[in-house]
């Protein structure tokens, strides 16, 4: 494996157990048995860190994309954001310490302001897919687009740190398994009864 990513494993794995604050580049330096100068030739600060594994966090994120055809169902729509969470906690660190590292830099808080517009609109095709597809009633997407929007960012954004606090006890599974739940529960009053039996093929309201 290359210096690079090793590197890369290694902060990722400092940063999730000891949090951004206190992982120290000597440490992770340490762990692969390289000098501290040889990180710093491809990592000049912990900061160029976070950033390289946010975008690469959103990356492996986008590679879930599909094409949206005449099979998108609900789901199609839960794996998807069930992978979606599943990279979320891969890289907790992130969302464990969300205002100090995005919205403290510009750069990287831009990047993913552009990163959730496009997730905007891609859920707006999701959701013509779904009402197109039957699963949820005719002219709900109005209804539905910018709430669920909201809401998906807003869980996808808190859902970390409110599982660590509220259900540590559980297993990764099972926490991402109530949050997915919370965000599905404002489809119920738009769902067809063709949706509902999907729904039930992974939720059991």
């Amino acid at each position: 494996m290359k210096t690079r990513n090793l590197i890369l494993n290694s902060a990722l794995d400092f940063f999730n157990k000891k949090g951004f604050e206190h992982a120290s580049t000597y440490d992770i330096a340490k762990s692969i048995e390289i000098s501290q100068g040889n990180l710093t030739y491809h990592f000049p600060t912990k900061r160029d860190l976070v950033n390289v594994l946010a975008k690469q966090m959103i990356a492996e994120i986008d590679t879930t994309i599909l094409e949206i055809n005449d099979d998108f169902s609900l789901k199609v729509f839960y794996d998807n954001l069930k992978f979606t969470f599943t990279v979320n906690l891969k890289y907790s660190f992130l969302y464990m310490n969300y205002s100090q590292i995005v919205l403290n830099d510009e750069d990287l808080n831009d990047y993913f302001i552009q990163n959730s517009a496009g997730r905007k609109k891609l859920l707006k095709k999701m959701l013509i897919a779904l009402e197109r597809n039957d699963y949820i009633e005719k002219n709900s997407i109005i209804k539905l687009n910018d709430h669920v929007a909201d809401v998906i960012n807003l869980i996808a954004i808190y859902w970390v740190p409110e599982a660590e606090i509220y259900h540590r006890k559980n297993t990764d599974q099972e926490k991402i398994n109530h949050h997915l739940s919370l965000i599905f529960l404002l489809f119920k009053p738009y769902l067809t009864q063709k949706g509902e039996e999907n729904l039930k093929e992974f939720f059991n309201y």
